[in-house]
């Protein structure tokens, strides 16, 4: 859901970069990566460019089969430059509910709403992750275009071949929305990464004693589900614990004992009225964080990069100067 507010500058905003398609592996890589600023001299401008040579646009890399290696080196020897990890998850909506009534949601204690969620991540296979990672600024990995020139920045949409809507359960609404924003489920089948696969090689990355595991920060908005998936995906899809005590704990040491926050939990107890009880976008907006056009699809590297410039608002302005630190480990309908 990348909205927020618009350039109130006027300056030209280049649009995001859809995943919708899955391109053939090109001939040679398209970009080269660049430090950030303060590590890199000044990059020279181009006709095409931004005006100020800052990144002119948001890349979704799209991670299938054929790319997958080399999405996870690339996100591997970032992780030392940029090491907040920002995650959203796409699935095929909910199957299991509270009940009929529709106080029930509301009325339910925490315990009671992990179970939900739980019993649904259980049954349901993911979809889409996004991650989109960025430096204690807020800044993302910046590339060069070769094709164009142009500087952008650049986050990742992992798309998973489990789910197939011949033979799973899912909300037809939620598939049918994933579809109108471009999910190609058949083709997602034929060339996307099985889930333990990605899982393998995602674990092995936080392994490394490279990665810095232990000091990464890793945010989402309304996590809970998020949190969930990421959990089946480390554990090759074991269910998920049976406490919501447990689960918080588990899911913190297999992502290498790093930091976890909600921004949404986060929204919600910043004592600003305009932020609480509002999604995604509205948040967005009321942070002031820039909005992108055209309209980027409603999926999970859009939606990652959302969440990551939001818990950067929040952490940097917001909740200055200690970032929120009470709030690490709570994650939203768990508390």
């Amino acid at each position: 859901m990348a909205s927020s507010r618009p350039n109130d500058g006027g300056e030209r905003q280049l649009p995001v970069f859809s995943s919708r398609f899955f391109a053939p592996p090109p001939p040679r890589p398209a970009l080269s990566f660049q430090l950030p600023p303060q590590q890199r001299a000044v990059v020279p401008r181009r006709r095409h460019c931004h005006a100020d040579a800052a990144p002119s646009a948001v890349r979704i890399m799209p991670v299938t089969a054929w790319n997958l290696d080399a999405a996870m080196e690339l996100m591997a020897s970032l992780l030392p430059l940029f090491p907040y990890v920002a995650v959203d998850t796409e699935y095929p909506g909910v199957v299991h509910h509270h009940s009929h009534s529709p106080n029930a949601a509301a009325a339910a204690t925490a315990e009671e709403r992990y179970a939900v969620a739980k019993a649904n991540v259980d049954e349901l296979p993911i979809v889409q992750l996004g991650i989109t990672l960025c430096d204690d600024q807020g800044r993302l990995p910046v590339f060069q275009d070769h094709l164009t020139g142009c500087h952008v920045e650049v986050s990742w949409e992992i798309n998973f071949t489990d789910f197939d809507a011949g033979v799973h359960r899912h909300a037809p609404e939620s598939v049918n929305f994933l579809r109108s924003q471009g999910v190609d489920f058949d083709l997602a089948r034929a060339q996307g990464v099985t889930s333990n696969a990605f899982g393998h090689k995602f674990v092995s990355m936080l392994s490394s004693p490279s990665s810095n595991a232990n000091k990464l920060t890793w945010a989402m908005f309304g996590g809970m589900y998020d949190l969930g998936y990421l959990f089946k995906i480390l554990t090759g899809g074991q269910p998920l614990p049976e406490r919501k005590e447990m689960f918080v704990r588990e899911v913190k040491a297999r992502l290498g004992g790093g930091r976890l926050f909600d921004a949404k939990y986060m929204a919600e107890r910043c004592g600003r009225g305009d932020l609480r009880g509002v999604g995604l976008k509205r948040v967005a907006a009321n942070l002031g964080v820039p909005r992108h056009y055209p309209e980027p699809p409603c999926l999970a590297g859009p939606k990652s990069i959302l969440a990551c410039r939001i818990f950067t608002a929040l952490r940097r302005s917001v909740f200055s100067p200690d970032g929120g630190a009470c709030l690490e480990g709570c994650i939203d309908g768990m508390q």
